[in-house]
């Protein structure tokens, strides 16, 4: 493409724009809102996965030893050590067990004088998956181990997790897929305007010889522009959002960590821009694939 086609593409692009002030701001702010709801969705998901792993980190495996099966032990650990599924793993004998029973109960701990010759504790691992997913089967292949007599782990806390992860995923995806399409109406609504009123300035431009490739050029660059100006505002809206939102929660609900947008707001910028200039450019071929003959 030579520049000057291209200038004339801008120039005749920007010009469309400003004709159709209203369908175009209609445009742009269809395209804000699909993409602010994308990246509210966006920066949701990013805590909830941090938020996970926080709580992945919680969630273990308690295995309960029989008693008199220490020397199972060593087997056991081998086991733990080639596993995949293990992120780390701790024993705790009955004498370990014993102490901090004791420190548990504080004051109380002379309740368990005693103990120390007949000590009705039993040894156990305290086992850590690598994901929260991997905690059934892994407990289920512990349970098969020799010398282990129990295998707790928060079921129930397990599957509510990942049920709840599944149903925002889901969600988030169905919404954001809606809105684009969406989006991609208002801009071929847009743009067919514009070529209902140019309608017999392209018909010249047909009968003179010019191809759909030159007609079709400024109104490509006219959705273009569109889906960066909505990109750009969603953008800036995005950042405002979560800048307050953070205060605003930090200071509620202290026990909880959340994600530092700062580190992920390059990659959220280029998300925008690709998708808006993306939706705008497939908005303008839909109007035109319809108006223009092949």
């Amino acid at each position: 493409m030579r520049l000057q086609t291209f200038k004339y593409f801008c120039k005749d692009g920007f010009k469309n724009i400003f004709l159709n002030k209203t369908m175009a701001a209609a445009s742009i702010s269809i395209v804000v809102a699909a993409l602010t709801v994308v990246g509210v969705f966006i920066a949701i998901a990013l805590n909830l996965g941090y938020i996970s792993e926080q709580i992945e980190k919680t969630v273990d495996i308690r295995v309960i030893l029989q008693k008199g099966q220490e020397d199972k032990v060593p087997v056991i650990e081998e086991f733990l050590r080639k596993n995949a599924l293990v992120r780390s793993y701790d024993y705790m004998s009955p004498e370990m067990a014993l102490e901090d029973f004791k420190k548990k109960l504080g004051k109380n701990s002379f309740l368990l004088e005693g103990l120390e010759k007949d000590n009705p504790l039993r040894g156990y691992f305290i086992v850590r998956p690598v994901k929260i997913e991997y905690t059934k089967e892994l407990a289920k292949a512990l349970e098969n181990l020799q010398g282990v007599a129990q295998v707790y782990f928060p079921s129930q806390t397990v599957d509510r997790l990942k049920r709840i992860m599944k149903i925002l995923n889901l969600l988030g995806i169905a919404l954001i897929l809606g809105l684009y399409m969406i989006a991609i109406f208002i801009i071929a609504n847009t743009i067919k305007i514009t070529l209902f009123a140019r309608r017999r300035e392209i018909s010249i431009m047909r009968y003179i010889g010019a191809t759909n490739r030159f007609i079709s050029g400024p109104f490509v660059v006219e959705g273009f522009i569109i889906g960066i100006l909505g990109a750009t505002f969603a953008y800036a809206i995005v950042l405002l959002i979560y800048h307050y939102s953070i205060k605003y929660l930090s200071q509620t609900i202290t026990f909880v960590d959340f994600v530092n947008i700062s580190a992920y707001k390059y990659k959220i910028l280029g998300l925008f821009i690709l998708t808006g200039s993306m939706v705008g450019i497939l908005g303008s071929l839909i109007s035109l694939r319809r108006y223009l003959k092949a």
